[in-house]
């Protein structure tokens, strides 16, 4: 899955709390044009991962939260790693996670967690 859609996977994530977030909002927060939100948006529900209902957002489905959680995870594994085995400092490691989380599959994240003695 492209590192874009992901990012909306987790963006709908963070900001809806289980409810549908807006189009409008999605837009702002990943600042893209709203067309562009749109089209994500029903490739996503094709894909299973987004539930959206014209005027009133998209909100994630089971297998979307389980995409975004997989993706904060591997996220804060990357950061903690970074900063306490490879000495980062807090302002570096967010970008850095941001980057490695989307190229990181869960066995690999998984191993890091373990080697790193990262709690579940």
């Amino acid at each position: 899955m492209s590192q874009s859609r992901e990012d909306y996977v987790k963006f709908i994530y963070e900001h809806g709390e289980g409810l549908a977030v807006s189009n409008k909002t999605i837009a702002q927060g990943l600042n893209v044009a709203p067309p562009s939100v749109s089209e994500m948006i029903h490739k996503l529900a094709k894909e299973g991962l987004v539930d959206y209902r014209p005027y009133h957002g998209g909100s994630l489905t089971p297998s979307g939260v389980q995409m975004a959680e997989d993706l904060i995870r591997k996220h804060e594994i990357w950061e903690y790693f970074l900063e306490h085995k490879l000495n980062y400092t807090k302002d570096e490691v967010h970008e850095l996670a941001e980057i490695l989380e989307h190229s990181t599959p869960l066995d690999l994240a998984d191993r890091l967690a373990t080697f790193i003695e990262y709690p579940d």
